[in-house]
């Protein structure tokens, strides 16, 4: 094939050259002026020339084409960069206000309540099955002391179980070791919510003949101390009547929705601090013990 092309390749040339000489005469020429011969070298080289020209005009079409291609490319990486920073910036603005509404929220019913309260950030959960608290990111230094309830404006959260100077453990009202005296807001019917390790607390000791309902409000009674009087606790969700015995049984959801706290409040008031009941076996070895207290000094003999 090479040998091919470099027998014709010569007079291929040769042939183009007198072509395109003839082309610029008769461009100087009107058509009348162009004689036989450069009419007839004319007519062969025609051909010739658009074979030249198409296959050129055709690359400089692809390259054209290539050139945009790459520009567009580049263009659209610049333009997913813009829009994946904007989107950014909108999740950050749009928590931001989310967090000013929680706040503002939070500040209007904290101005509502004459009780010393600190307000924290959770900073870590427990929910496992077997012990469910919070971590705080406010301690012992802003006051913070074990058995100081917890709550947000949309109810009781539960119990301060132990503190560092800047962290506090809170036992939630669902773990199984909490308990919190409560009535119906609708008839006062008293009982005890236990928390079962599940999203859903116990009513105990509700007296058979109490009026109560699906859908009755708990809120705290304010006995033992512990919780100010009228927190929302819940709401029953279920009433068993048909166990033997003097109380029923009965199902409550909780006010508060543990799985999406952000923000609580701690009251500043302990009034009575939880047994040793109220801190989970979890709770070992997690906080500092106390220094020993300091041995005596001897007692000093008088003078002879």
């Amino acid at each position: 094939m090479s040998e091919q092309l470099r027998r014709y390749a010569y007079p291929l040339l040769y042939l183009l050259l007198a072509s395109l000489s003839v082309i610029g005469m008769a461009s100087q020429r009107g058509p009348a002026d162009i004689g036989i011969g450069p009419r007839l070298v004319l007519n062969l080289t025609l051909p010739l020339e658009r074979m030249v020209a198409l296959p050129v005009q055709e690359l400089r079409g692809l390259w054209s084409d290539y050139v945009a291609l790459v520009g567009v490319r580049e263009e659209n990486g610049k333009l997913r960069g813009q829009i994946a920073r904007l989107e950014d910036e909108n999740h950050q603005y749009r928590e931001a206000i989310l967090s000013s509404e929680r706040f503002q929220k939070l500040a209007g019913f904290r101005a509502q309540r004459e009780i010393p309260m600190v307000p924290a950030n959770v900073i870590h959960q427990d929910l496992s099955p077997w012990f469910q608290s919070l971590i705080l990111d406010q301690g012992a230094a802003a006051g913070i002391r074990p058995g100081m309830p917890v709550i947000t404006d949309s109810g009781v959260v539960g119990l301060v179980s132990g503190t560092t100077p800047g962290a506090a453990k809170v036992m939630l009202m669902i773990d199984p070791q909490s308990r919190l005296d409560a009535y119906v807001e609708r008839t006062r019917a008293r009982g005890t919510v236990r928390g079962a390790a599940s999203p859903v607390c116990d009513l105990d000791h509700v007296l058979r003949q109490e009026d109560v309902a699906e859908g009755d409000l708990l809120v705290t009674s304010g006995m033992g101390g512990v919780f100010p009087k009228g927190l929302r606790v819940g709401r029953i969700a279920a009433v068993d009547r048909k166990t033997a015995g003097l109380f029923l049984g009965a199902k409550v959801v909780p006010a508060v929705d543990f799985a999406r706290l952000d923000e609580v409040f701690v009251i500043l008031e302990q009034r009575q601090v939880p047994d040793d009941g109220a801190f989970s076996s979890a709770d070992e070895g997690l906080w500092p013990e106390p220094p020993p207290p300091a041995p005596e000094p001897p007692p000093v003999e008088p003078p002879p």
